[in-house]
């Protein structure tokens, strides 16, 4: 007889078919798995174990996210902290929103009662280390609980910002207990510390994207802090202090006896401490060598983007000192500079680096597959560990 073969089970009895069945069943969960193993690391894994590796991760809540992660390597040192988000259910205190004492950020300011009352802070830290403390607050007589030391503020009859403490800060769950005065006011707390530079392969990261070993690399060497030793990839370009956007109180002269100024011209304050705003554009996006030129008896301190703070102790005549090597998206950036009595700014000068896949991978050494394998990421980070200074 002819036609299509027969395609009948033989006569197996019916246990033996379930058992066959969950054979096959195991046998492509065993193969499943196998691929999965296989599966090159992404970008996620390595930045989930630089974090966990590096002893990073107290600065990450109980279920941490990609952003949680992103903010622990992204080396930023800057919280603003909404009182009104932060208090405790039980704190003695009231939310206002009306403006009578001034401007607010957020929603609303916490205010108290009509006699001493207590707000108990909370808030996550990413990265900890000694932050300066700023507050909004109204009224003399705030009393700040930080870490075992208190701190007392004074504020005026309307918001006024003001300095509380510059103090330790572990990384993790934080509280600050702030005590108001009858009837006080406090609007936000801003926590500051100088940034870290910010950890990332070329071109940032992608989570999902799989791991190459230039990744590897470019994470190794900004780790350690080490593109400094990049190599340069053109002409030191010098934007000159007297064409700043904002020259405060400070004067422009074109006196040398302190020193020949680049452009001619450079910068100086007068009698007292003087801030000076420089706007200016890289030639093009990259990785960048920083040095500011200046002179002055006293700390200068420059301020980066809101976000790179540095003070410069400089000699009696104009010199160039080394800031940082940094990579410098296109467009404008700001920085900030506060000069003391006397002080002056020349130039800011950015030199480029090269910062080619094969840069990173020459500087840093790593003999790694690409894509890179699990023990691959386990030895990096035993050589982290091993030249890293801790943060």
């Amino acid at each position: 007889m002819t036609g299509f073969p027969d395609r009948r089970q033989p006569n197996v009895p019916q246990g033996d078919r379930i058992v066959l069945r969950l054979s096959l069943l195991l046998l492509c969960l065993l193969l499943a798995s196998g691929q999965a193993l296989a599966a090159p690391p992404t970008q996620r894994d390595w930045l989930i174990n630089l974090v966990d590796g590096l002893g990073w991760s107290f600065g990450l809540p109980d279920n941490p996210q990609d952003a949680d992660y992103l903010a622990v390597v992204d080396g930023g040192r800057r919280l603003h902290i909404e009182a009104e988000e932060a208090i405790q259910p039980e704190d003695l205190v009231a939310v206002k929103n009306y403006r009578i004492y001034g401007d607010f950020s957020g929603e609303g300011w916490v205010s108290g009662i009509a006699r001493p009352t207590t707000a108990h802070l909370r808030f996550l830290l990413p990265i900890g280390g000694r932050y300066e403390i700023r507050a909004r607050l109204r009224l003399p007589g705030h009393r700040f609980t930080i870490g075992g030391q208190e701190f007392t503020a004074d504020g005026g009859t309307g918001f006024t910002t003001v300095v509380v403490a510059q103090t330790e800060l572990v990384a993790g769950e934080n509280e600050i207990a702030v005590t108001l005065p009858a009837n006080g006011s406090l609007d936000y707390l801003e926590l500051q510390a100088p940034a870290y530079p910010p950890i990332a392969p070329p071109g940032g990261w992608r989570p999902d994207r799989p791991l190459r070993k230039a990744d590897l690399a470019a994470t190794v060497i900004k780790a350690l802090q080490l593109e400094n030793c990049l190599p340069q990839a053109g002409e030191t370009v010098r934007i000159e202090a007297e064409t700043a956007s904002d020259t405060g109180d400070a004067e422009i002269t074109r006196i040398t006896h302190l020193g020949h100024p680049s452009g001619g011209a450079w910068l100086r304050a007068r009698a007292g401490v003087t801030r000076v705003v420089l706007d200016f554009t890289p030639p093009a996006p990259g990785v960048y060598r920083l040095a500011l030129r200046g002179t002055g008896k006293g700390t200068v301190r420059a301020e980066l983007d809101g976000r790179y703070l540095t003070d410069f102790d400089f000699p009696p005549y104009l010199q160039a000192r080394t800031w940082a090597s940094l990579y410098l998206a296109g467009g404008k950036h700001r920085l900030e500079i506060t000069l003391p009595p006397r002080g002056g700014i020349d130039a800011l000068l950015l030199t480029p680096l090269s910062d080619r896949d094969e840069d990173y991978l020459r500087l840093s050494g790593l003999q790694t597959a690409d894509p890179p394998e699990p023990a691959d990421l386990d030895r990096t980070l035993e050589l982290l560990n091993s030249f890293m200074l801790p943060r």
